[in-house]
């Protein structure tokens, strides 16, 4: 067992990593996989869709899993998860085999968020938890980074079905390593296990946490629609190159890393949580819109660099506020599972949605508008967050 935190950190991370890595495998080869499997690419969206209904599923229940089996056990069935998804992927011929194995990978990105948080705040119970749930934040702004810059070159020179090799290979020696080297705190007693089951009611009574949710669901609508999507934007509607493409694709993560670190800071720093998150959503719309009228390389580069900043400060702040609207500390937990339930069903219907509504219009910039009013409602919901909880000190 390693003792260093921030050792035990890096492996958790590089977990997290690995499934934002499986998560997003498909956005930069995307055409490819499309002719390969002789669908369209509405149907290759669902592809990229399918990996988060588990957890849709599981997002709730992820909680009482954690408090029955450990956070460590349940990583290592994750990374088992993951690997076993991948390695079904690899040797998947049609889209309905394929379209189960992403499911099976789906299952590890349902509680890895929640299982991180855990281990988090276990490991640094003594100090220095806010930077590191910072920087965990930031695992699929870096794993966005790399697919977008190394998939592409590597299908092309393994073949497209490396990709779900060289991510299963990753999923088992990650699994290893947390076997050997990473602990947990004890496991709970019954009697704290059925007061878990019994906090869901009292989480959603709480309006704050349904607007909180309501946004976050948003984002993830408006975020992970740009990430699949962007390379076909950018060539369809601005006619860019697919190499042009994916490497302003790879930069949208790059951008998003820091400010997940810097929500928590501007936070516990200026005390006025409010004003943050209100603004950061805002800027997330105006870049959602901003997407319609690009014109030049620095609009195309203001644009990924203001969405990137919005969404990830948004998604922050959300998780950071959630504890402070809640009464009582064990309901915390329970309420960001039921957030993270609106977050994994943006994810699946946004993607979808927007591909959709893009091909029966012929027109990007339709489905860009489209998201622009998802926009909207996530800004309405956070005005009302704040207007319910504008008495709170310390925010």
């Amino acid at each position: 067992m390693v003792r260093n935190r921030w050792l035990k950190f890096l492996l958790l991370y590089a977990g997290g990593v690995v499934v934002s890595l499986s998560q997003l495998k498909l956005v930069p080869i995307q055409n490819e996989l499309g002719q390969d499997l002789g669908v369209s690419l509405s149907m290759v969206s669902w592809l990229m869709s399918i990996f988060t209904v588990s957890g849709i599923f599981l997002a709730i229940p992820g909680g009482a899993f954690v408090t029955r089996f450990g956070p460590k056990k349940l990583l290592i069935g994750l990374m088992g998860c993951l690997a076993i998804g991948n390695l079904w992927g690899a040797f998947s011929t049609s889209f309905w085999t394929l379209l189960i194995s992403r499911a099976i990978e789906g299952i590890s990105f349902s509680m890895i968020i929640m299982v991180g948080i855990v281990l988090i705040h276990f490991w640094f119970k003594e100090g220095d938890s806010g930077i590191a749930t910072g920087l965990w934040g930031t695992f699929s702004a870096l794993g966005s980074m790399l697919a977008m810059n190394l998939f592409k070159p590597l299908s092309q020179s393994y073949g497209l079905r490396a990709l779900w090799l060289i991510i299963a290979g990753l999923s088992l020696i990650l699994l290893c390593l947390y076997l050997f080297f990473l602990d947990q705190p004890a496991n709970r007693s019954i009697t704290e296990r059925k007061e878990v089951i019994g906090t869901v009611k009292k989480v959603i009574e709480n309006k704050s946490i349904w607007l909180l949710a309501l946004a976050q669901g948003c984002m993830a609508f408006i975020l992970f629609a740009f990430i699949n999507l962007y390379p076909q934007i950018y060539t369809q509607q601005y006619g860019l190159s697919e190499t042009l493409a994916n490497r302003y694709t790879g930069y949208f993560g790059l951008f998003g890393i820091p400010f997940g670190a810097l929500a928590g800071y501007l936070i516990d720093k200026t005390k006025k949580g409010q004003i943050i998150i209100f603004c950061s959503f805002i800027l997330m719309l105006v870049a959602t819109f901003w997407m319609g009228h690009l014109s030049n390389s620095f609009s195309f580069i203001g644009q990924l660099f203001a969405l990137s900043a919005g969404a990830s400060l948004s998604s922050s702040c959300v998780m950071i506020l959630a504890p402070k609207v809640v009464k009582q500390d064990r309901l915390i937990g329970t309420s960001i599972s039921f957030i993270n339930l609106f977050y994994y069903i943006g994810i699946f219907v946004g993607t979808p949605i927007v591909s959709e509504v893009s091909e029966s219009s012929y027109s990007w910039t339709t489905a860009i508008y489209v998201l622009s009013g998802v926009g909207v409602v996530a800004l309405l919901a956070i005005f009302g967050f704040v207007k319910r909880n504008k008495n709170i000190s310390k925010m």
